[in-house]
């Protein structure tokens, strides 16, 4: 061999905003750690970032937790009714406050040395602070997250000057009711987590396009008529949806269903929401980095009254043990493939009719990656 290929100066990079000219981003974004800090600051920390359903922060006191990245905040129902959301740091010496999901019926006490807040992050009590001269209980607060709901489902925004939902995703929330016009009103009933050897980025281009399906997902392109199949793309969003047959290898369903189609729709950075064939319910399909080639993959269902139906059990099951495994093995396969030597920038396979198959929906998504970063 005479050469090997080396990684190309930066400023080489043919990623373009045009879908129909333009490779990809290059391979040493999907890995590097410079990449993922600068994604941190410029996409993590300004987004909106989905946390849980409503129905598991309904009653007073319920709270969900999450982490961004190095960041933990927490989600909590006041006394009053009120939703906020915290940083889930004690304010003494930065001990967590709350694990998991539960109910805080009184005050949050932090485990390390019992400072205590109420549901509105107000300090009230921080045991011998009555000896410390000048020590003042309303200088200690907890800074408070922005929340918001969108279609029954709580997100936080770590910006303060962030633009309200409506306004980042327009046309989002009546397009997924119209999907799903109980969503506000199911419960949480399954989650399928997968922890995957790859970049989040790599997720999601995974997740944004089928040109991989017919190779990839035998039974999805089963259950799918894939001649039907729709990828639309808007203001920090996107769709994609086909009609389905009820006799597949996949998972059979009744075909007087109300719900015929297999549908996905996708919010920037790191959601989607997805609605099976024969199913009233809907999924959530987290993906957030943990590491520069590490994801947490957190697919839940939500169903009506928290409950699983015998066609939604064996949707689930389906994801579980076949869809899911499917990705998870290519995504890590490619998160190698992007340290080869002999690899540098693919091309997005956009047909000008934008079919089926077409990449728009990846070129979509990387561009919004792009645009955050400051590249186009």
């Amino acid at each position: 061999m005479d050469q090997i290929y080396k990684r190309p100066d930066p400023s080489a990079d043919m990623f373009d905003g045009d879908a129909g000219r333009s490779y990809t981003l290059p391979a040493w974004m999907y890995h590097e750690p410079e990449t993922l800090r600068e994604e941190r600051d410029a996409i993590f920390l300004k987004s909106w970032i989905y946390v849980a359903h409503l129905s598991e922060v309904k009653e007073p006191g319920q709270y969900v937790t999450a982490e961004i990245l190095d960041q933990r905040i927490y989600v909590i129902r006041t006394r009053s009714g009120d939703l906020k959301a915290f940083f889930n740091v004690c304010q003494h010496r930065g001990h967590s406050l709350l694990r998991g999901k539960g109910t805080a019926r009184n005050l949050l006490v932090c485990p390390y040395h019992s400072w205590s807040y109420d549901h509105d992050g107000a300090l009230k009590a921080a045991p011998n602070c009555e000896h410390v001269k000048n020590f003042d209980k309303g200088s200690f607060s907890l800074p408070e997250v922005r929340v918001e709901m969108f279609a029954g489902f709580v997100f936080v925004n770590l910006d303060p000057e962030a633009r309200p939902m409506s306004e980042v995703y327009p046309g989002a929330e009546a397009r997924l009711l119209e999907h799903c016009p109980d969503a506000p009103e199911l419960g949480t009933a399954r989650e399928i987590v997968f922890d995957i050897k790859g970049n989040w980025k790599n997720v999601g281009d995974n997740l944004l396009e089928c040109y991989h399906c017919s190779t990839a997902h035998k039974a999805f392109v089963d259950l799918v008529e894939m001649p039907t199949y729709t990828v639309e793309t808007y203001d920090n969003w996107s769709i994609q949806w086909g009609e389905c047959r009820s006799s597949n290898t996949a998972y059979e369903f009744d075909a007087a269903s109300a719900v015929t189609s297999n549908t996905t729709l996708y919010l920037w950075p790191a959601v989607a929401f997805a609605q099976f064939p024969g199913t009233g319910g809907i999924a959530t399909f987290s993906f957030l980095p943990t590491a520069p080639e590490m994801t947490h993959q957190v697919f839940a269902y939500h169903g009506a009254g928290g409950e699983i139906t015998d066609t939604a059990a064996r949707a689930l099951d389906y994801f579980q043990d076949v869809l899911g495994p499917e990705d998870v093995s290519l995504v890590e396969d490619v998160q190698k493939g992007l340290h080869s030597l002999g690899y540098h920038q693919g091309r997005f396979m956009v047909d000008g009719e934008r079919s089926a198959i077409s990449e728009h929906a990846v070129h979509h998504f990387q561009k919004l990656v792009a645009r955050a970063l400051g590249m186009v």
